[in-house]
């Protein structure tokens, strides 16, 4: 892989270039300087790793330089080098952000070890940064708003985050609902306490009361404990019920009497709980026709509709998916994916397609380039044949090659997956097994598997 810029500035021209060649036999593109203000007018051309700079430079000095470095240019850090540097002023410059001090006259070995940790701090700051506004892969994710409907979104929810007023968000599946409700929360006055999210949908209309509501042992057959409800693990927090349009219609009484009065009773039990919980609700349907037909409540349509938020389908927002695709290559790296980069005109085919899964479908196909493309760059070519067909582009020539097929059977995605992540990880089994999320000896029983079938990875 190859290596990011580095800048160095001296006054001393035969210092500089020296220390210059040694960045450059280690692989880094250099430029050298005789003064501050020019590296300033460099960065505003185009962006650096590391600053390499003297304290003592005359004109602009190299704490000035890191001041304006820090302020203008945060994606650069900066490392100081200088001869009989007070303490103080080391220790001031690491406060304002210097990545490190070299001391002179220079060990060139430790400076490149000084840089070489310079170039990992700032990377590592960039993709802390990109993995914030990855949707949907962390707890705390955070929406990626490039376009003018989502910041309009985002800035509906930051309006609304500071008051206890209920909230109804809709929008199609895997639009990103859950990280509104999440946003929600997190600028709340709510926000150290829990938030709890249940997919209304997903659990069985038989259990959902039990879950929402809790209940006492005996109260059914298998209850052989006690169990809380989501309400009081919620209370003095937020839940977040998602796809609220599935509850069926004498749950939704139940649930009116507690938005009402802030108590319930368990299954089973004669005993009022009383909660405080801020409810956000969201649905892929359109709760107002469901209304109409009669499938939901009216009154606990009012009690939920205070506040509505439209998240708008992937499709009318197609200037967040370049920032989107960037920040699910930086999370999958993270998860042990390879390392790489997408092409300028894989990216404008991906937005110029329509995305029926939205947000979620976006990732899955960036997960499935970034694992099945070859090559540290995803082409145009890697990418899915309904995108390509969407952006007018020609289809991939083989459907058994390295590009992402649709075709291809889920075993042997998963076995490209493996490989790719086991390569990542340079064979270690045990850190695989980890990224993986399976144990070490089921990891070694499909490897095994693989050998029987036939080995390494298809071409």
């Amino acid at each position: 892989m190859s290596k990011p810029p580095v800048l160095v500035v001296d006054d001393d021209s035969e210092l500089r270039d020296y220390v210059a060649r040694a960045l450059k036999v280690e692989g880094y593109p250099v430029e050298a300087f005789g003064e501050g203000g020019a590296v300033l007018q460099r960065l505003d051309q185009s962006a650096a790793a590391v600053v390499v700079a003297d304290v003592f430079l005359t004109g602009l000095n190299g704490i000035e330089l890191l001041k304006r470095v820090v302020e203008g240019f945060p994606g650069t850090e900066v490392v100081l080098t200088g001869r009989d540097v007070p303490t103080a002023t080391i220790v001031s410059a690491m406060r304002l952000g210097a990545a490190d001090f070299v001391e002179k006259p220079l060990d060139v070995d430790h400076l490149l070890l000084c840089v070489g940790r310079a170039v990992d701090r700032g990377r590592l700051a960039f993709e802390n940064q990109a993995l914030k506004r990855v949707m949907g892969l962390t707890a705390g994710g955070e929406i990626v708003a490039a376009s003018p409907r989502t910041i309009q979104v985002l800035e509906q929810v930051d309006l609304v985050a500071g008051s206890d007023i209920r909230v109804l968000v809709e929008g199609e599946s895997g639009v990103g609902k859950e990280l509104v409700a999440q946003r929600i929360h997190r600028n709340s006055p709510r926000h150290d306490k829990p938030f709890v999210a249940v997919n209304c949908g997903a659990i069985q209309e038989s259990l959902l009361e039990s879950e929402l509501f809790g209940h006492k042992k005996g109260a059914f057959t298998g209850a052989t404990t006690d169990h809380r409800g989501l309400f009081e693990v919620a209370d003095r927090g937020t839940l977040f019920l998602d796809e609220i349009g599935e509850m069926s219609l004498d749950l939704q009484v139940k649930l009116l009497r507690v938005l009402e009065r802030s108590e319930f009773r368990p299954v089973g039990s004669t005993k009022t709980v009383r909660v405080d919980v801020r409810v956000v609700a969201a649905t892929n349907k359109t709760l107002a026709d469901e209304v109409a037909a009669g499938r939901f409540r009216e009154d606990l349509f009012y009690r939920l509709n205070v506040i509505h938020i439209q998240v708008p389908p992937l499709r009318e927002r197609p200037e967040d998916v370049p920032a989107l695709v960037e920040a699910f290559l930086t999370g999958h790296r993270r998860r042990g994916l390879p390392r790489k980069t997408i092409a300028p005109d894989a990216v404008q085919a991906l937005a110029s397609y329509p995305f029926p899964g939205n947000v979620r479908e976006l990732r899955n196909v960036v997960e499935r380039c970034q694992i099945l493309s070859s090559g540290d760059e995803i082409q145009l070519s890697d990418l899915p044949k309904n995108v390509l067909e969407a952006a007018g582009a020609p289809a991939p020539p083989s459907p058994g090659g390295a590009s992402y097929d649709l075709n291809l059977p889920l075993a042997e995605v998963e076995r490209r997956h493996i490989l790719a992540v086991l390569e990542a990880n340079g064979g270690n089994k045990l850190g695989s097994a980890r990224v993986l999320g399976i144990n070490v000896k089921t990891l070694y029983n499909k490897l095994k598997s693989y050998e029987k079938g036939g080995g390494g990875p298809q071409s």
